[in-house]
């Protein structure tokens, strides 16, 4: 339950706070010698509108395996730059349910509707790895298949019992959630971020994001990714990817034209905060 004293943030409050989110983290990467890019719908809202999505109210970056654990490890990372009311979360510290790593604010909360994480439930942004990938098609599948597998019995962990978005799924949650009770959500985290090193980094000619993301559409040309450029966002620059036209294409195909109206679809969720401060 949230505390009725909390204050209700805007959808613009909401943003405000993740953009400050990233301008921290550009600053933590830069300080730090750590490479990322913009990727999903930010990259999708940086290049079509220069900013967010009208209807999108978060922020996703991908990180190279050898950057990104870094950062998971918090090897050789200095972060005491960062405000004190930010965090660095991660399921290897158990600071987070996801099988990836956010930044968050403590400042504020969340409620979301169909998930029950209590331990990040603040806004955030996601900060991804993007691991070697397998030239084969056949083997591109199976290990994305793998992937998708554990990380619908992890969502299905967290997920809150007695919503859903048709019915059966609501009558069938208990009894799921039971079935995987056994299986630790740490144990299903560490086994997806094993599977995503499958192939490794240096010696993959393509790039994709195992952990998290769109599946077999987002595989990419490694050396091209690795080269960022400069991209605009809410009136400040960011890294993208040189291919982010290559990216974007695989991801949503003609992207610069709007989808429908029942497709701009946002994050059913509440967001407050809960600070004395100011935003």
């Amino acid at each position: 339950m949230v505390d009725e004293r909390c204050r209700v943030l805007t959808t613009d409050e909401v943003k405000d706070i993740e953009l400050k989110l990233l301008i921290e983290f550009d600053r933590l990467c830069k300080e730090n010698g750590l490479y990322y890019v913009l990727c999903g719908g930010t990259l999708l809202g940086a290049v079509r509108h220069k900013g967010f999505i009208p209807w999108d109210d978060d922020i996703d970056v991908l990180m190279p395996r050898k950057y990104y654990d870094r950062l998971l490890n918090v090897k050789n990372i200095d972060l005491s730059s960062l405000p004190e009311y930010v965090e660095l979360a991660s399921w290897k510290s158990g600071s987070t349910d996801y099988p990836f790593i956010k930044l968050i604010d403590k400042r504020t909360v969340i409620d979301s509707k169909y998930n029950d994480d209590r331990k990040t439930n603040h806004l955030w942004i996601d900060i991804f790895p993007i691991d070697g990938n397998p030239e084969s098609d056949i083997e591109l599948k199976k290990l994305y298949r793998k992937s998708k597998f554990y990380r619908r019995i992890l969502l299905l962990k967290m997920a809150r019992l007695g919503q859903g978005k048709s019915f059966i799924k609501r009558a069938m949650k208990p009894a799921l959630k039971l079935l995987f009770l056994p299986v630790s959500i740490k144990w299903i985290c560490k086994r997806i971020d094993a599977l995503a090193k499958t192939y490794d980094v240096e010696s993959s000619k393509y790039l994709g994001g195992v952990v998290w993301g769109y599946g077999t559409c987002e595989r990419i040309d490694k050396e091209s990714f690795l080269h960022p450029v400069s991209i605009e966002f809410e009136g400040h620059f960011f890294n993208a990817p040189s291919n982010y036209d290559e990216y974007l294409t695989n991801l949503y195909g003609d992207y610069l034209k709007m989808p429908p109206v029942e497709k701009r679809v946002t994050h059913e969720m509440m967001a407050y905060f809960i600070s004395s401060e100011s935003i």
